[in-house]
C-alpha cells in the first residue's frame, strides 16, 4: 500500500526561490501551466500524478502547495537543489519512514 501524507505548505517564499524552483522543475520534465498579471501569479505543475501549486503575490509574497504526496516518490522526482531551496527535505524524508508498529 502506498503511504501518502496530508498537504504540505510552504508560506513566504522569495520570488526568486518562487521563480527558480518553477524553473529547476520544469527542465526536470514537470508540465507546467501559469497564469496571472503583474500582482499576482500562479503555476501549476504535475509529474507522474503528483501537483504542485504555487502562488506569489507582491504582497504576501509566494506559496507552494503540494497534495497528496507519497514521501518517496515525490523525493525522487524533484531535483535535489529545489528540495534544499523550499525547505522540503524534512517533509518530505519524514513520509519516507515507516512508523513503528503501535506508534500514533
Amino acid at each position: 500500500m502506498r503511504k501518502v501524507s496530508k498537504q504540505i505548505h510552504r508560506f513566504d517564499v522569495s520570488k526568486d526561490v518562487w521563480r527558480a524552483a518553477i524553473s529547476a522543475l520544469r527542465d526536470h520534465g514537470w508540465s507546467l501551466v501559469t497564469g496571472g498579471g503583474l500582482d499576482h501569479s500562479w503555476a501549476a505543475l504535475e509529474r507522474d500524478g503528483l501537483c504542485i501549486e504555487m502562488e506569489y503575490d507582491i504582497w504576501g509574497g509566494g506559496e507552494l502547495v503540494l497534495t497528496q504526496v507519497d514521501g518517496a516518490e515525490a523525493t525522487a522526482l524533484f531535483p535535489t537543489a529545489v528540495l534544499a531551496m523550499l525547505g522540503l527535505e524534512q517533509d518530505l524524508f519524514s513520509q519516507t519512514r515507516q512508523r513503528p508498529s503501535g506508534s500514533f
